[in-house]
């Protein structure tokens, strides 16, 4: 099988959302959630993950190849900045 870096972008950023989410509100996760968070994986085979994302322009010093990953990673710094508020 090979390394899906949108897929596996997609997972975690749904974990992070979910794992902010069960902290705010003071629960448990349900069994669905638990699954989710469970599939959580970490970033280390993404590097991309540390470029600057913070606007559109952005992604001009990005490789080609990461470019494709630009709109996800954009996504994962707005959960992160919006859960940690």
């Amino acid at each position: 099988m090979s390394f899906n870096k949108k897929a596996h972008l997609r997972d975690n950023i749904e974990a992070i959302r979910i794992a902010f989410d069960l902290d705010r509100e003071g629960r448990t996760p349900t069994p669905s959630e638990r699954e989710t968070l469970e599939s959580y994986c970490g970033f280390g085979g993404i590097k991309a993950v540390l470029n600057p994302a913070d606007k559109p322009e952005d992604v001009q010093h990005w490789t080609k190849t990461d470019s494709e990953l630009f709109p996800l990673v954009t996504e994962l710094h707005g959960v992160l900045r919006s859960g940690s508020e």
